[in-house]
């Protein structure tokens, strides 16, 4: 079985980190990579794609409750927003205003309906 070599990009983590936070949209952010998204061996993080803008304190929250159950709760798919993420970078959409159009505005019904579970104290 051959391994497939794994996206590594210091540049696009960069650039993921430079937007809002999906959540909240807060600044500034960290690039979480999402653990789901593809087999990963021990110690192992999944391709620089899989990874979406998140705040320290939601980025938290995901990390102690885990990565499928975060986002079961919210009731959103992580891999649209990260593959919307990659599919634009270095495109005539990649600017705010489009993510903000086709990214956050789809997330904000999720998060509302969810506020209870996305502010819980630590």
């Amino acid at each position: 079985m051959l391994k497939q070599k794994k996206y590594r990009s210091k540049s696009y983590l960069k650039w993921v980190a430079s937007k809002p936070c999906l959540i909240c949209r807060y600044e500034p952010c960290q690039a979480h990579h999402i653990t789901i998204a593809e087999h990963r061996g021990w110690g192992q993080k999944v391709s620089d794609k899989y990874t979406i803008p998140l705040c320290y304190q939601h980025h938290d929250l995901l990390h102690h409750t885990s990565e499928r159950r975060f986002w079961n709760e919210i009731g959103a798919d992580p891999m649209f927003y990260a593959n919307l993420l990659f599919s634009v970078k270095g495109t005539d959409c990649d600017n705010d205003e489009w993510l903000f159009n086709n990214m956050y505005k789809r997330i904000y019904p999720l998060v509302q309906n969810n506020i209870d579970f996305l502010m819980k104290p630590k």
